[in-house]
C-alpha cells in the first residue's frame, strides 16, 4: 500500500454527477447525495489492504465484492479479486482531498 495517501482508506460512493469526460468522482459514503434512480457504485479501501467494490445486485440493492487492493506506486492502485470475484483492475488516483476521491476513467469506461 506504499505511496497511497492516508486519505483514501475508507468507504466512497460513486457521485456520477460530479464526473467529467475523463475522471470519476467518489464521495465518503456518509455524504449526502442528491436522490436517484441509479444505484451508486462504491468502493472501500480498508487499511489491512482487504477491498470492497459494492456492486448493483439482481434486486438493484448493492452488495459487496471482496478482493484485496495495494498501491505498488504512488497514484496507482491495483485490485485483485482472489476468490473469483470479479477481474483485476487498477485505478489511477487524480486528488484525494477534502472529501473528494477522483479517479482517471479507463479507456474501457
Amino acid at each position: 500500500m506504499s505511496g497511497t495517501p492516508p486519505d483514501i482508506i475508507g468507504s466512497w460512493l460513486h457521485s456520477f454527477e460530479e464526473d467529467t469526460e475523463t475522471t470519476a468522482v467518489y464521495r465518503p459514503a456518509d455524504h449526502t447525495f442528491r436522490p436517484s434512480r441509479r444505484v451508486r457504485r462504491g468502493l472501500e479501501f480498508r487499511a489491512d489492504g482487504t477491498f470492497a467494490e459494492l456492486r448493483p445486485g439482481p434486486d438493484d440493492r448493492p452488495r459487496a465484492v471482496t478482493g484485496r487492493w495495494r498501491s505498488p506506486e504512488p497514484g496507482r492502485i491495483e485490485v485483485a479479486f482472489p476468490q473469483g470475484g470479479g477481474t483485476p483492475f487498477e485505478l489511477t488516483v487524480v486528488s484525494c482531498a477534502g472529501g473528494v476521491l477522483t479517479i482517471a476513467k479507463s479507456e474501457t469506461s
